[in-house]
């Protein structure tokens, strides 16, 4: 049995609506009926979630399901690397626009600094408040905030590095 179908079973058998369950996960009606009609798969997080409202095992929801079990078998890296690709793809640009208009790494460092301690200040509130409403899964919004402080964090050190790489290719050529 597929999990949209177990949710479906559990949710009917407790006379929940599809409404009473997502606020009790904390998620979009919207999600529980995706899920329920097989056009999407809950994240780990909420298999867990489900499984400790509907006081079923893990392997009671997912075992019949392959899909929901291929998607755990592939590695997690889904937001971290987002993050990492994102904030670089931040960082480079900015830095190569920063040496164009001549500003120097030591200013761009001071100019950044407010930025990026209010940045990460935003970024741990907006954990926090997640894992308050306990909602493990990473938004579309606290990664976008990931990559900002992870790009501004950056620019100075890639501003370095293209410094030195240029000065190199000057004394050897």
């Amino acid at each position: 049995m597929k999990i949209g179908e177990q949710l479906k079973i559990q949710r009917k058998q407790r006379g929940w609506s599809q409404q009473i369950l997502a606020d009790r996960l904390k998620i979009s009606r919207q999600s529980v009926s995706k899920w329920e009609q097989g056009t999407a798969l809950p994240s780990f997080a909420n298999v867990v979630l489900i499984s400790d409202l509907f006081n079923l095992t893990i392997d009671d929801l997912v075992r019949d399901d392959i899909d929901l079990r291929r998607t755990f078998d592939r590695p997690v890296t889904g937001p971290l690397g987002l993050i990492v690709v994102g904030g670089l793809g931040v960082a480079i640009p900015l830095a190569v626009v920063a040496l164009a208009l001549g500003i120097h790494t030591a200013t761009l460092s001071d100019w950044v600094q407010i930025p990026l301690l209010i940045g990460v200040i935003i970024l741990l509130g907006m954990i926090y408040r997640n894992q308050q409403r306990r909602q493990y899964a990473l938004s579309r919004l606290v990664i976008v905030v990931a990559i900002a402080v992870l790009g501004l964090l950056l620019m100075p050190q890639i501003m370095d590095f293209i410094m030195g790489f240029w000065d190199g290719l000057r004394e050897q050529g």
